[in-house]
């Protein structure tokens, strides 16, 4: 997004990959300070932010109030649905409410956000090119790449009971190593823990894979992994959500999350797999044109924001993204 739209300043204040309580405890309050200092050091007059957490945004409405300057919220969805962050909601309002305008998934928290009287602007995914590596080594056969974080939404034990029922099928399921071990008893020989992959490499495994898998148990969630693999012409499998069926509507096997169902859909890939190849490479192309109107869309409003009412001849000024605030 930020190279799309023409940021010319990105930063990730103090990230960690360090999760937990105790983690956050010790991040958090540091990410504050040094957002504050960021700000008021470089004075940006447009700042774009990131949330979860919903503080970070809490940071950049305290700046934009003393300073003057419009920001813009990029808020997914565990911002509208994790109590952690969606507390206490008459000042997650209030932020929104002043933001020049919040870029969501899809017209569900769209709808929640007009609601309370704020601008909204929906954008799914943000199609890119993605840096793909040496392609890594895959038997013979269908390959089927499982997007996973070992985040609750996963379904991850009912993947497990699909792949039994189809042994002409190899599944690799990537993220962290270690957390595959509470599934030892009942992963079969088909499944195979891919552990932490470099970007380039991860990419290469969309991308030389016949099908990208990617489920949760979450309604209006949407799913990163499918986005990567529209963007490198990978067939889709995904949770049976409206929106996730409205957006991948081609190229794409939609599911339900269970065992079952999950191996139905693999194999009626599996007999059609030309067409879903060639589908997704027609969704690919007609998501990028609709990217590009929605990105003039947020150019616009940033614009009309600072009040020139012309469309910006160079690069936004300044923004801040935040891993955390």
């Amino acid at each position: 997004m930020a190279d799309a739209i023409g940021i010319d300043e990105l930063h990730y204040i103090a990230p960690t990959r360090r999760r937990g309580m105790r983690a956050a405890a010790a991040k958090y309050p540091r990410q504050v300070i040094a957002t504050l200092w960021l700000l008021a050091r470089k004075r940006p007059r447009v700042v774009f932010v990131q949330a979860p957490p919903s503080f970070a945004s809490w940071v950049v409405a305290l700046y934009a109030g003393l300073s003057g300057a419009i920001f813009v919220v990029d808020s997914h969805s565990d911002a509208f649905e994790r109590s952690i962050w969606t507390r206490p909601a008459w000042l997650n309002r209030w932020v929104a409410r002043r933001a020049a305008t919040t870029i969501t998934t899809n017209e569900h928290w769209a709808g929640s956000l007009r609601g309370w009287g704020a601008s909204a602007v929906v954008v799914p995914s943000v199609p890119a090119q993605l840096e793909v590596g040496d392609p890594p080594p895959l038997p013979d056969g269908f390959n089927v790449a499982v997007v996973n974080t070992w985040g609750f939404d996963e379904p991850v034990a009912e993947v497990l009971e699909a792949a039994a029922e189809l042994p002409e099928a190899t599944f690799h399921i990537t993220g962290r190593i270690d957390r595959a071990t509470a599934y030892a008893d009942r992963t079969p020989p088909n499944v195979r823990y891919t552990g932490f992959l470099s970007e380039r490499i991860y990419n290469a495994l969309l991308a030389n894979a016949d099908a990208v898998m990617c489920l949760t148990t979450r309604d209006h969630t949407m799913q990163n992994g499918a986005c990567e693999a529209m963007a490198v012409g990978t067939p889709i499998v995904t949770s049976d959500w409206p929106m996730l069926r409205e957006y991948f509507d081609e190229g794409t096997i939609h599911v339900d999350n269970t065992g079952s169902g999950i191996a139905n859909g693999i194999r009626a890939l599996i007999a059609e797999h030309p067409r879903y190849r060639a589908e997704v490479a027609a969704l690919r192309e007609r998501r990028q044109g609709e990217w590009e109107e929605t990105r003039r869309r947020v150019i616009e409003i940033v614009t009309d924001r600072l009040g020139s009412g012309k469309r910006p001849k160079a690069r936004i000024p300044r923004s801040v993204e935040a891993d955390g605030p």
